[in-house]
This record gives structure tokens, sequence and C-alpha cells, in this order.
């Protein structure tokens, strides 16, 4: 059956910089991942152990290099520290990987598009926009949870406004960012208090601007997160409900489906990576505040509000993994906006994260 493409169009700008994507590149070429030169492609084609080698992402005899993307958001911290600590370099030294964070500043949707173009490999992202995607045939698998929130998004009324719960919403505008995590939210909450998305002016914006048309009174209420929500409390703005009211909000692991079966060691290696940074994140995290101040030029209580606002989890545990992902699996069918032949396990593999050896 062919699917129901969803009603909001995934519009972003990519990644700052250019993307190169997953591919070869030795010292001495352009990272294109071309038969090198004077190799014919029936010498490469028969040259078995140089192609299981390709396969298996380990360094050829060309010395070239498997370049992975993994697609960040600005307000994560896992895989900066990831980074800076230098963890993918010790995990994959002498493998031929090469571990790339790419930084989407307009998030989840921009990875989206990114890793359908085949520039980004593995990423970090939320249930909304991975289920939206794979029921339009984007083909990305779930494979573990990274952050969790238990209440850390916000549906916030301007300070002007009188408005102190969901109901009074009624009539008025509600800034929030389509096919989005707090998208979902703002129409759950809207039904807890008996609203539909008709009895309000949905407007489309990105997380930015929710958070200046609030500030500015062009929109009456916004859905906020992390780093948001100090402008928010400091401008007076009032809090209404948050996600403890419409379940948890997680951003999860996911990769294409073709490239996390063709490397299934990568994978492994990088939820190693996010376990052991995870660790260090919860055991440091004074110091994780400033390393993410000085890698962002962030604020630093601004920051601090942010790191507070989700809690890192590595886990297919099925309250924290499974779970979310289904409720926006049943949400999105119940809406009518995909069909209801997509199902949980046409979304996640849980194989890697048992094969990893990582555990909670």
């Amino acid at each position: 059956m062919k699917k129901k493409l969803f009603s909001f169009i995934l519009v972003s700008t990519l990644a700052i910089g250019a993307l190169t994507g997953c591919g070869s590149s030795g010292s001495g070429d352009s990272g294109s991942g071309s038969t090198p030169a004077g190799t014919s492609d029936n010498q490469a084609a028969d040259t078995e152990e140089t192609q299981a080698a390709e396969d298996t992402a380990k360094e050829d005899t060309q010395g070239d290099v498997l370049e992975v993307h993994i697609g960040d958001q600005p307000s994560f911290f896992i895989l900066k520290i990831a980074e800076e600590n230098g963890y993918f370099d010790e995990e994959f030294e002498g493998t031929g990987v090469k571990i790339v964070v790419d930084n989407f500043v307009n998030q989840g949707s921009a990875i989206v598009e990114a890793m359908n173009a085949g520039d980004v490999d593995l990423g970090v992202l939320g249930t909304m926009p991975l289920v939206t995607a794979d029921a339009n045939d984007s083909h990305f698998v779930a494979i573990s949870s990274v952050n969790l929130s238990e209440d850390g998004f916000k549906l916030y009324a301007g300070a002007d406004t009188g408005i102190t719960s969901v109901e009074e919403f009624k009539g008025k505008k509600i800034g929030v960012k389509f096919s989005s995590n707090e998208h979902e939210m703002l129409l759950t909450l809207l039904s807890n208090a008996g609203l539909s998305d008709t009895d309000v002016e949905i407007v489309n914006l990105s997380a930015d601007d929710s958070l200046n048309s609030l500030l500015s009174g062009d929109v009456d209420g916004a859905i906020l997160k992390g780093d948001q929500l100090n402008a928010a409390n400091e401008a007076g703005a009032v809090i209404v409900a948050d996600n403890s009211q419409s379940g948890i909000i997680e951003n999860l692991l996911i990769g294409r489906e073709e490239f996390v079966k063709e490397h299934p060691e990568v994978v492994t290696g990088v939820l190693k990576v996010l376990e052991r940074a995870k660790q260090w994140i919860d055991e440091n995290p004074e110091e994780t505040v400033d390393i993410f101040v000085r890698l962002t030029d962030t604020d630093k209580e601004v920051a601090q509000v942010s790191f507070e606002s989700r809690t890192r989890s590595i886990s297919i545990d099925q309250d924290k993994f499974i779970a979310p992902i289904e409720r926006t699996l049943a949400f999105l069918i119940s809406q009518g906006t995909i069909e209801d032949s997509l199902t949980i396990d046409d979304i996640v593999d849980t194989s890697y994260y048992e094969n990893s050896g990582v555990s909670e």
C-alpha cells in the first residue's frame, strides 16, 4: 500500500559546512571513494581482500578511510563530549573509520533530509521525525535511546496573555515546529484539554522563532525546551504545562538501514562511545557544562538549564526506548497522518545494542 505523505513538508537548512557523506577518502584524494588511479574496475572487483576490508570498514592497502557522518543538534551534550574527550578516535583507532559529527541547527528535520540524501549515516533525533520519515519510505532504523526528558519541554503562555491553563488557549496562536516531538506534545496537551488543532491557530515556527515570537507577542503560546527556557522565564512567560502530562520525549540514535546492515561494527562502536560519554557526563556534570559553554559559546546559566532538562540514557528498555516510539506511531495513525501498515518492527532493531556489550 502506498503510504500517505506527512502533511507538513520537512523543509530545513543542512548542517553548517559542507557534508561529504559516508565514503572512502585516502590522504591524497577528494574523498569521492573512487577506484585509485591506475586500477581498473575489473581489477578492483577481483581483489576480494580489498573489498572485504572496505565492507568491514578496515583500512585497505591504499590507506583509504571510511568517513562516517553523525548528525547532532545544537542543544545536545553527549556527542560533543565524546568528540572533545577523544572517545571516537580511541574506539576506532586502526580500523580505518573516521567519525565526523555534523551539527544541524534546524534539528531533526534537517538530519532526516541529510540522511535521505546519503550525506549522513547516523543521527540523533526525536520519535516524530523518525516515524514520519519511515512512513515515507526512508528506511531508517532506531538503534537505542540517547536523551530522555520527563518534564523538560514546556508549554508557555506570553507574559501579558493572562493564560494559565491549556483550555484558555482556545482561539489563540501557538508556535511550534511542525513534525517534531514538540508538535506531538502540543496536540496531545490540546486533546487532553478537550481541544483540537482547529480550536487554536498553530503556527509553524522553528524553535528560536517560537521563542522570539512569544517574547514579542506575535504568538500567545509556544512549546520551548532546553536553552530557550531561561529566556522565557526571565521575560515573565508563564509555564502552563510540560511533557510530564503528555509523555516522555526521547531522542534516538538512528541509522540508514543500508549503512547499519553493511557496517554493524561501526554501529556497535558508536554505541560504546555514547555509553562511555554518558558515564563521564554523569560523573562530571559541572565540567560537562563548562565544555559545552566553551564549544558552543553559550551562556553558562542557559547551558545549565538545558543540561538539566534532559538525562542521557543509552538503552533499549521498553519504557525508555520502545514505548515513546509506539506512542508516536499510534498518535500519527490516529491523526490519519500515516497509514496503519507501518509497525514498530519496521522501525526498531535492538540487535546492534545487544551485540555492543553495552548495558544499563
